[in-house]
Order: C-alpha cells, then structure tokens, then sequence
C-alpha cells in the first residue's frame, strides 16, 4: 500500500486532506508531519505523527522515511521558504519518496509582482529538476479570503478598497483545493509531472466581485481602486508590520500575512496576472468547483481562521 506524506499536517489545508483521505479510506497509511505534533487529534490504524520543521530540516529525513508521496504544503516565509523548501525537496529524495504535490500559487511565471508568485516560481524550477515525479497545483486565490478579508470589513465600511485595479479573478473554495490533492495523492500515476492551475468555476471583475458582496451580506459596498502608496499607508495606519514575522500576532481578521505580500498580490491582479480560468479542478475530481457565491453564502460572518470548522 503507497504511504502518502502530508506536510505542515496541523494547518488547515493539510487537515481537510488528511480527513478526505481518511473519510475515502480509514485504514490509509499516513504520515503526518509537523512542527506541533500535540495539535493532530486524528485517528487511524496506519497513521502516523512525525515532527518536522522547515526551521529545522535535518528532521525531515526521519520524517519522511517510509514514505511514497508527500504533500509539500507551501511554508510561509516569504523569500525564506525557497531555501526551506529545497530542503524538503532533498530530504524526500533520501527518504525515498517519489512524487512531490506541491501548492503553489495561480499565475506563477516571470514578471508577476506577488512576493509570494516569485517564492513559488523558484520552488517550481527546483521541482522539474529534482529528479521526483511532481504534480503543481497553482492554487487561485481563497474564496474564503474573498469572504473574510476582503469583503466583510468591506460590508461594515461600506468600501472596499484595494490595490487591484479592475483586474480580475477566479477563487476558489479551499475545500476545492484539498479534493484536488486528495485526488492527486490517491491516483499519482494519473498526474506524473503535471501543472493545474486550480481555480473557481468563474472569471470575475473587482466590481463583480463587490456586487456579490453586497448581496450575500446585504448591505451596498463600493469598490475603489487605490494605489500601492496609499494601501501600503492604510496598513501602517492599523499596525500591519510591512515584513512576515512567523512570531506575529493574527490581524483581527484572522491572517497571519505582513502588508509587502499583500499589496504585491493586489498588484498582481491588477496587472493580469491572476486573469486565469480553467477547468482542472472538475477534469481532476470529477465534480465541478464551487461558485463564490456559494462560497460567501457557507462562510459568512466567519473569521478566517475559524472557516476551517464550518466549510
């Protein structure tokens, strides 16, 4: 029986993928991998708990060991992960693993602003030449991000203002993403050195997207496009640090994201570069992804990190 590997294996991505597979097969042989190993509270006959730290990589090669397939669950430090995740990489080359699923981000190619797209750029070039089968998944924007950050502070305002210029998107729902991998991980031989771009079922303009705002949680938003100065400014104004600290507090709303990746993302948008529509999450699961107007409509009122209970 193949043993999957899920890495950072008590965050929310990694935690739907661990319950799907299970759900799908409770007797699935599982390595679970993290840094806080008291926080997995899942059980199974073949499951396993590991530590393991891209601050502390040479703990990777025990925690690995025995495995097929892992899941590379992106780390969080911007212009750090890239060395982090090189460790990873190596580390499941000794440890015998022989497909990588790794969660990038939508519209990753040279030229794209987002400091996260530059990160998952290099991580991408690391994969193709490791010598591992690999499967990319170059994930669209939340739908609950949608929701959480940018639309209820929004709905209380009135306004929506951002640096996103009249770009547009399409989000995707974060358990759309987690049957993705599920799907990956259980019929790797189907999805040998394959790139999908995993996004919602529709393309939707910044207006459009306020539009749907405003009716889910009735009550009339605006959007106004703002500049780079002036949305950097806001998030000085209420003390968002300009550069991650993996030892700051959440934002009120639930994220743990400084404001340089968060104003470069928006600038990603408004240069085109997450204008992406595909239909890879239905070709790979069988079942098409869910729209954001649904999405909005499950997860309303919730903070961010509370979403991973209730969707």
């Amino acid at each position: 029986m193949t043993r999957i590997v899920i890495s950072g294996a008590s965050g929310d991505l990694a935690g739907r993928v661990t319950q799907q597979l299970l759900a799908e097969d409770p007797r699935r042989e599982l390595t679970l991998v993290t840094r806080t190993p008291a926080k997995i509270e899942v059980e199974g006959p073949n499951v396993s708990v590991r530590r393991g730290n891209f601050e502390r990589p040479e703990l990777f090669d025990e925690a690995y060991r025995g495995g097929d397939i892992l899941l590379l669950v992106s780390g969080l430090n911007l212009g750090r992960r890239t060395t982090e995740h090189r460790s990873a990489i190596d580390a499941a080359k000794r440890a015998g693993i022989r497909h990588v699923v790794y969660t990038s981000v939508g519209g990753v190619q040279p030229g794209n602003p987002a400091l996260s797209a530059i990160d998952h750029l290099e991580t991408e070039r690391d994969l193709r030449t490791s010598g591992l089968a690999y499967s990319i998944l170059r994930n669209a924007l939340y739908a609950e991000i949608v929701s959480a950050i940018w639309l209820a502070p929004a709905a209380r305002e009135g306004v929506l203002e951002m640096a996103t210029g009249y770009g547009s998107l399409a989000p995707v729902s974060k358990v759309d993403v987690a049957r993705a991998a599920t799907s990956i991980l259980t019929s790797p031989d189907r999805h040998v050195d394959t790139v999908y771009e995993i996004t919602g079922p529709e393309l939707l303009s910044m207006t459009e997207i306020v539009r749907l705002g405003s009716e889910v949680f009735e009550t009339p938003i605006s959007y106004r496009p703002v500049s780079e100065r002036e949305r950097l400014a806001f998030f000085d104004s209420v003390g968002m640090p300009r550069t991650y600290d993996p030892d700051m507090p959440p934002n009120p709303e639930g994220h743990m994201w400084a404001s340089d990746e968060l104003v470069s993302a928006d600038l990603a948008v408004a240069r085109g570069y997450q204008a992406l529509l595909s239909g890879h999450v239905e070709q790979i699961t069988g079942q098409a992804p869910a729209s954001l107007r649904s999405v909005l409509e499950s997860v309303k009122g919730l903070r961010y990190d509370r979403i991973g209970s209730a969707s």
